[in-house]
Order: structure tokens, then sequence, then C-alpha cells
């Protein structure tokens, strides 16, 4: 049986930068966060790699205090779509397939933001690349 075509929101928009607000079951939580999509080209490979975005800044200097280069703060006046100052633990990179993305989209679960600004997403990359715990496979995937 042919694979379904994607939806166009993510053939034209789905890159490195890329900004989605969903609910996402691998989270604690059940509020709904932005993701980052960090991978380089998630369309060829078919998987995501998406970093979170969180507003509890502190609690994640605080658990990274000992790698603070792992960690990506960003202020509403850098990222306009957030509301308030945020942070980004940089050894947190989770694996979703495409098709999830897929179903969030076809099930409208989920909403596109603006691109996270290069200078940002360069911290990011950085901060991944500095971090001891995410896999080099990932990081080979930036």
């Amino acid at each position: 049986m042919p694979e379904e075509p994607l939806p166009i929101e993510l053939r034209l928009g789905l890159r490195a930068g890329s900004v989605y607000y969903f609910q996402a079951r691998e989270l604690t939580s059940a509020e709904s966060h932005f993701f980052v999509v960090v991978n380089r080209d998630p369309l060829g490979t078919r998987l995501l790699l998406l970093t979170i975005v969180t507003s509890k800044v502190e609690k994640v200097r605080l658990r990274n205090r000992q790698r603070p280069d792992t960690v990506v703060e960003i202020s509403p006046a850098e990222y306009r779509d957030l509301k308030m100052p945020s942070a980004i633990d940089c050894n947190v990179v989770i694996e979703k397939p495409l098709t999830d993305l897929v179903g969030l989209v076809r099930r409208r679960e989920v909403r596109y933001h603006r691109d996270m600004p290069p200078a940002i997403f360069a911290k990011i990359k950085a901060a991944i690349l500095a971090s001891p715990v995410v896999e080099e496979d990932f990081k080979q995937l930036l």
C-alpha cells in the first residue's frame, strides 16, 4: 500500500528551526508546549528531533547548574510567540517519528509558530552539541 502524501503544511514548512505547539505524551505535564525541530532534514529522515521550551527557567537552571552551556534562555523580546521568559534544556532531545506529527496535523492538535530566529537556533544547536548526555547519533543529524 503506498504511503499517504504528507500534509502540505509539513511539506512546505517542516525544517530545522520549525516551532510547533502541542501536547506530548512523552512529557509528564498535560499542558501543551512549544517544541523546536533541531534535526537538519526531518522530511528526508522521516524523523523529528525536538527540544522542549519551558517557562520553568529556574528549574532548568538548577537541574543544569553543572553544565550551564547546555541551557538556552529565550525572552519574549527575542521570540515574540513566547509570553514569558523561557528556557530549553538542550540535554533533553525527544525523538518522534514524522508520522506522529502528521497525525497531530490531521487531527488539528498542533499549532504552527514562526521559525526560531537563526541566532537562537544556532545557540540551541551549540548547546545540544555541548551536552554530555545527548546521543552522538542525534548530534550527527543536526
